[in-house]
């Protein structure tokens, strides 16, 4: 028998690298399979369960409501399960962020290997060609095809798991797209002759929107009180019910204070006389055409009354967790009315409105096409749109800088500044990470943002050129706050968080000047009054400073009842809205 021919290997150079790809696609595949599976199990885990809708929080809600006067320790417990079930959220939403870069790194660096794996690694030889070498070589090309295939499909759907993870709460109905607004039908047309709007002087002796004049939580007056007692009456002038929920805050002109107030089953507004607390008037909402029905579930932390009114003269404005937004005037009357679209996040909406000259400012941050509006505020009509990145549940704030009015508006990732008359993009800053709900403030120069889970940032602005910069003039790290607003003077911000901490930090180097722990947190926003600085805590104590380099506490009185709300600031009097009731307070008021 004749002996085999030996069979001669010819050397293949790319040989080692060939196996050195094939072993970094095979750690890599590995890695992305796992992290794969993560994503979709997590994905499957929040479809089945609600994760901001603790079952035990609702019970324990629910027990509260049942329950006569006010249980203390049950208060605390619900505040503290419902602090820690949030943040559980927002950890599991970075986690899962974090996954889904992860993944497509992963993957990318999958693909890129096994590619060059099938490249470089050699064809072993034939002695003789069979019938079916051509299939088989055909075979392996399209076997590599399909791995390459289901790898990205798999990626595709891990990182729609990762990104359209739902919060636990339904979906909302479809949003109308903005073609499709702008399709609609127009709203009524207020009167053909241009109204007289306020100037802005005029607006600063008013309480015209969220957090006072131009939103940045400083009051115009310097007389507001310091003392007053819920238990003997002293310095409350009027007390009424307030007659529907809502965690919007009470905004004032002249005489006249505006709340707003919502059901699944009714949107109301509300007109106070500011002497005597006599409701003057209260009118629900009209269903405009592409109001929901029924309405899109919200949480219980923002209903659907959470924006703030913006008052601009004779025109007082509203908008609710449905998308409805109107106008009425100081009588009573629907001047305007019209559906912007049902607002498609987790929480619902609660960025409150901001007036400026002819305009009515809109932040409508839905999810799928999250947006900054301006409408006419005497029509309602569509006089510019913005189109934003990322959405926040911030309120804007409008500032007059050294170099013009800027819109100032925080996202989840950035700050962002744009011009009141045309929405241009003024400039926009990175800062901001995770779901940020405290809206900015200004001080000479210098916007001031701050989040939980992420940094405070100061941004200076300048103008070199004639046109406006920004940049990152420092940042700081602890004790940020989750849901109430920052505030400054000319030479301090100062910081309330949900735990109970107050941070004053300078103004040019952002160094702490100092820090002081009360026993309850703040959702409501701190204002500066003058020399004073006034932020209520969740269980009504208003908590007064200075606004010195030491901390130095000058009174804190109390209401004896939750408050959530920012209250209004005006000449010698603060106007809380409280869990169910409306005060006014007043130095010489009560007994």
């Amino acid at each position: 028998m004749p002996k085999p021919k030996n069979i001669k290997r010819e050397f293949v150079p790319h040989q080692a690298a060939g196996r050195v790809a094939m072993g970094v696609a095979t750690v890599a595949g590995v890695f992305s399979l796992i992290v794969c599976v993560l994503l979709v199990t997590n994905y499957l885990q929040v479809r089945a369960t609600a994760p901001l809708d603790n079952p035990e929080l609702l019970q324990l809600r629910k027990t509260l409501a049942e329950t006569p006067g006010m249980d203390e320790a049950l208060v605390k417990h619900i505040r503290a399960l419902d602090l820690l079930s949030r943040k559980a959220f927002f950890t599991s939403q970075a986690y899962l962020r974090m996954g889904g870069r992860l993944l497509l790194a992963g993957a990318a660096v999958f693909l890129v290997a096994f590619r060059l794996a099938a490249r470089w690694n050699p064809k072993p030889p034939a002695p003789q060609a069979g019938p079916d070498e051509g299939a088989y070589w055909s075979t392996i090309a399209r076997s590599k095809e399909l791995v390459s295939g289901i790898a990205v499909i798999l990626v595709l759907v891990s990182l729609t798991a990762a990104y359209l993870t739902p919060s636990g709460l339904p979906s909302p109905a479809q949003v109308s797209m903005l073609s499709q607004e702008r399709g609609s039908e127009a709203p009524p047309s207020a009167a053909s002759v241009a109204a007289d709007f306020p100037t802005w002087e005029e607006m600063q002796r008013q309480w015209p929107s969220f957090r006072g004049p131009g939103g940045i939580g400083v009051a115009h007056y310097t007389t507001a009180p310091t003392q007053w007692d819920a238990d003997t009456g002293t310095g409350i002038r009027w007390k009424v019910e307030v007659p529907s929920p809502g965690f919007n805050s009470p905004v004032v002109w002249d005489d006249r204070l505006f709340i707003s107030g919502a059901t699944e089953h009714v949107r109301e507004v509300y007109c106070y006389d500011t002497d005597t607390g006599a409701l003057l008037w209260r009118q629900a909402l009209p269903p405009f055409p592409g109001t929901p029905e029924p309405p899109p579930q919200v949480s219980e932390d923002t209903g659907y009354a959470a924006p703030t009114m913006a008052l601009h003269g004779e025109y007082a404005f509203v908008i609710f967790g449905t998308g409805d937004l109107a106008c009425f005037d100081f009588d009573g009357s629907l001047v305007w009315g019209r559906n912007i679209g049902v607002p498609d996040n987790h929480y619902g909406h609660s960025s409150s409105l901001i007036a400026l000259e002819d305009k009515l400012f809109v932040q409508f941050d839905d999810k799928r096409a999250p947006r900054l509006l301006a409408l006419d505020a005497a029509t309602g009509a569509e006089v510019w749109v913005a189109t934003r990145k990322d959405i926040s549940w911030a309120s804007p704030a409008c500032v007059r800088t050294p170099f013009g009015f800027e819109l100032i508006l925080a996202s989840e990732r950035d700050v962002d500044a744009y011009a009141p008359d045309t929405g241009t993009l003024l400039w926009t800053q990175p800062g901001l990470d995770g779901e940020v709900a405290p809206s900015p403030t200004f001080s000479g120069n210098t916007v001031f943002v701050a989040n939980e889970y992420a940094m405070a940032t100061a941004v200076r602005l300048s103008a070199p050129d004639n046109a406006v910069k920004s940049e990152i003039a420092w940042q700081w790290e602890d004790s940020l706050p989750e849901v109430a607003s920052p505030t400054s003077s000319d030479e301090y911000f100062y910081i309330a968080t949900s735990m109970g901490e107050v941070v004053c930090l300078d103004v040019e180097r952002g160094e702490m000047v100092w820090t002081y722990e009360f026993d309850q947190g703040f959702y409501s926003s701190p204002i500066r009054v003058g020399e004073r600085v006034y932020v209520t805590d969740t269980e009504g104590t208003t908590h007064i400073f200075g606004t010195g380099p030491a901390f130095e506490l000058i009174g804190a009185p109390q209401l004896s009842e939750p408050v959530f709300a920012t209250p209004a600031y005006l000449d010698g009097r603060i106007y809380v809205r409280t869990q169910q009731h409306l005060v006014c307070l007043e130095e010489n008021g009560g007994n």
